[in-house]
């Protein structure tokens, strides 16, 4: 089975890159609050970050993203386009991601709080890499 793919250009990238970082600053954000809805919600945005700096790394490296149901594909791609350091931050971020966005149950602040750093370190790194 073949891997859809979505081109992207230095436009797509650069839209991708401030995507991931505004989300990663509103996920910080609602970290500050008390309420565990606050801390899913950061939870929900870091994944919805995560992705986005994958996005753009695998724009700016390969001149596409993987564009399928399943983001497998996406894993995939991000592990061909940085060092193995990177990709299993969004491996994480994507495995919390059907939990934080469609679950029913709240995340202690320390889930939420685990789940803002890997998308923190994946923002980093793409910032890193974008500038390579």
């Amino acid at each position: 089975m073949s891997v859809r793919r979505q081109a992207m250009d230095a436009g797509a990238v650069s839209i991708r890159m401030k995507d991931a970082q505004t989300r990663l600053d509103s996920a910080e954000l609602q970290m500050s609050g008390q309420s565990p809805h606050e801390w899913k919600h950061a939870a929900e945005i870091a994944v919805s970050a995560g992705i986005a700096a994958s996005d753009a790394v695998c724009g700016h490296v390969l001149g596409y993203k993987a564009s399928a149901e399943s983001h497998r594909d996406a894993v995939t791609a991000l592990r061909h386009a940085s060092d193995s350091s990177v990709s299993p931050h969004l491996e994480v971020l994507i495995a919390a991601k059907s939990t934080q966005s469609y679950g029913d149950r709240l995340p202690t602040k320390a889930d939420a709080e685990r789940l803002v750093l890997h998308a923190r370190r994946l923002v980093d790194a793409a910032v890193t890499i974008l500038r390579s």
